[in-house]
């Protein structure tokens, strides 16, 4: 994918995740040196282009490099299930403490299925679209959800202190909602 600056300045991305300006009117001085002089319009421009394309080739490259670890790590074996302190499963988990919120207590993976390896990032952070506000969750959390991305079907925001579905929550600093 390019853009293209006037015309004739192109601004794209390789298939090794690299930013490329191309100009086929370059001209070589008598030193074998090649000058683009921009005025401060198409200089901007050029600035706010290479900004925008090292964003989308970083975020590509990202997105490659998980694809890529999917396939290497052995699918997660959900029946490996205990609480977040490794006791067993309690029956009675998802009863809500009145004072919080909370559920009193939450499923994870088993320290050794986690262990298999993720294929997502080990993130802790997120924010409720709804609210706004950032909620940081526990590393045996995070690390189902880096583990086996569609795990949960929903997730708590400590300042509505409630129970929403993923698909109002994003990982912090992106738009990557939780669960994909």
């Amino acid at each position: 994918m390019s853009d293209k600056i006037e015309g004739f300045l192109e601004v794209g991305i390789d298939e090794n995740f690299q930013v490329v300006v191309n100009h086929p009117d370059l001209k070589v001085d008598e030193l074998g040196a090649g000058h683009i002089v921009f005025s401060v319009n198409q200089a901007r421009t050029l600035a706010y282009l290479l900004i925008r394309k090292a964003n989308e080739a970083e975020e590509e490259g990202k997105r490659k490099y998980w694809r890529d670890k999917e396939k290497e790590v052995p699918a997660p074996d959900r029946t490996q299930r205990v609480m977040t302190d490794g006791s067993p499963e309690d029956p009675d988990h998802r009863q809500i403490d009145p004072r919080t919120g909370m559920q009193r207590g939450y499923i994870v993976l088993s320290a050794e299925e986690r262990a298999k390896g993720f294929v997502r990032p080990v993130r802790r952070t997120y924010t409720h679209a709804t609210c706004g506000m950032d909620t940081t969750m526990g590393l045996s959390l995070a690390e189902t959800y880096a583990r086996d991305p569609g795990f949960y079907g929903g997730t708590f925001c400590c300042t509505c202190r409630a129970h929403f579905p993923l698909d109002e929550f994003v990982w912090r600093g992106t738009d990557e909602k939780l669960g994909t």
